[in-house]
C-alpha cells in the first residue's frame, strides 16, 4: 500500500510541472514605458482565434483589455500611443513520466540478502495540447515592438476551465508590463 502511494505522489509531482503556466516578456530596452498611457486594439485575424473559435477570441481580447485599462494605461479610439494585438496557436506535446519502485541491487561482485533487493522502473508516454498566446505591444509613432509576453499552458477540453487559464495568463502577463521602466 505504501508503494501505490508513493508512486501517486511521484506521478502527481512530475506532472505538475506540466500543468503550470510559462510566462515570458521580451522588450525594447530603450523605449520610455512610463511615456505610453494610451492603447488601441490592433485586430490580427490571421493569428487570432476568430476564425477557430469567436467565443475564446473574445474571452482574450476582453481580458486583455480589461487588465491593461485597469493599470496606467487608457483605452481610446483615435491617437494611441499603443498597439495592442494578441497571437495564438496550438501543438500537440508529448511527456515521458517515469516512476521508480523498490530499489536495485548494489554494484558489487557478490549479492549481499540485506542490501537491495528488486526495483521496477515504467515510463509512460502520453500527449496533449500545448496552447501558446503571445501578446504583442507596438509603439503607434514609431511603429516598432516595444514589448511581448507570451504564456504558455495545456489546453483543456473544458471551455470554462481554458477561459480561467487566459484570465490568469493574461493577469501574469499584465504584471510584468506594470512593472516595465524606462530604458534610459
Amino acid at each position: 500500500m505504501k508503494n501505490v502511494v508513493l508512486a501517486g505522489i511521484t506521478f502527481l509531482l512530475i506532472g505538475l510541472p506540466a500543468m503550470a503556466q510559462e510566462i515570458h516578456i521580451d522588450y525594447d530596452r530603450w523605449a520610455r514605458f512610463t511615456t505610453f498611457k494610451t492603447f488601441a486594439w490592433h485586430p490580427t485575424e490571421e493569428t487570432s482565434l476568430v476564425e477557430v473559435s469567436d467565443l475564446m477570441h473574445e474571452r482574450i481580447k476582453n481580458a486583455i483589455i480589461t487588465q491593461l485599462s485597469s493599470g496606467r494605461l487608457t483605452q481610446v479610439e483615435e491617437d494611441p500611443d499603443l498597439y495592442v494585438t494578441y497571437h495564438a496557436s496550438a501543438r500537440e506535446a508529448m511527456r515521458l513520466d517515469t516512476a521508480y519502485w523498490g530499489y536495485g541491487f548494489p554494484s558489487s561482485w557478490y549479492w549481499d540478502p540485506y542490501w537491495g533487493g528488486m526495483g521496477m522502473t515504467t515510463t509512460t508516454a502520453s500527449t496533449y495540447t500545448e496552447g501558446i498566446l503571445i501578446v504583442d505591444i507596438w509603439d503607434a509613432r514609431e511603429e516598432t515592438l516595444v514589448w511581448r509576453g507570451s504564456a504558455i499552458a495545456t489546453v483543456s477540453a473544458n471551455p470554462e476551465k481554458n477561459a480561467k487559464k487566459i484570465d490568469k495568463a493574461v493577469k501574469k502577463l499584465a504584471k510584468k508590463w506594470e512593472k516595465m521602466k524606462p530604458g534610459f
